[in-house]
């Protein structure tokens, strides 16, 4: 377990040395990692997405808009079970090493704000085949400013991403078109 840590410790200082700590870059990846900020920008995501949508196909129906509230059960539960059981069971420590003001107090692992922001992008891309690159991207962007700022592991990183990823497939598989139930 301890090379494990060692790995992870090395590789994340090595991706925080990687990029330049520059004002503008810091103010980059400040915007994506404020605490709360990962919903808004999603639900700001969302208000375009629905703007374009009706501006591209008018009079958009109910179904069309029931990623919604996927993306609402997907947020909440991926939240409330990373930040309230997950980072309890672990007690991880966060890195040492931080850039900034936003970083919570709480523990470190899994990073809530990768787990949100990948359950959110999976829920999008699962209705919006489209825009998917976008989606994940964003997610990316918000996972990568949290090793950025020092919030977090590597692993804390590519843990909640996965946790939100899974979250997010699971209740896709409750979609009644992917199984084409009345």
């Amino acid at each position: 377990m301890n090379t494990l840590l060692v790995i992870d410790s090395t590789l994340t200082k090595f991706i925080f040395n990687l990029l330049p700590h520059t004002t503008f870059v810091n103010s980059f990846f400040s915007f994506f990692s404020l605490e709360g900020n990962s919903f808004f920008i999603w639900v700001l995501i969302i208000a375009v997405v629905i703007i374009i949508e009706e501006r591209i196909n008018p009079g958009i129906q109910k179904k069309d808009i029931n990623f919604i509230l996927y993306f609402i059960v997907s947020f909440a539960v991926t939240f409330v079970f990373v930040n309230y059981v997950l980072k309890n069971i672990a007690q991880r420590p966060r890195p040492m090493i931080s850039l900034s003001n936003h970083c919570p107090k709480n523990y470190s692992f899994p990073s809530s704000h990768a787990a949100t922001a990948f359950a959110a992008a999976t829920i999008l891309a699962g209705f919006d085949k489209k825009r998917r690159w976008f989606y994940y991207l964003t997610a990316f962007l918000i996972s990568l400013s949290r090793i950025y700022l020092g919030c977090h592991y590597l692993f804390d990183v590519l843990s909640g991403a996965t946790i939100g990823i899974i979250i997010s497939e699971l209740l896709l598989l409750f979609d009644k078109k992917k199984f084409k139930l009345p």
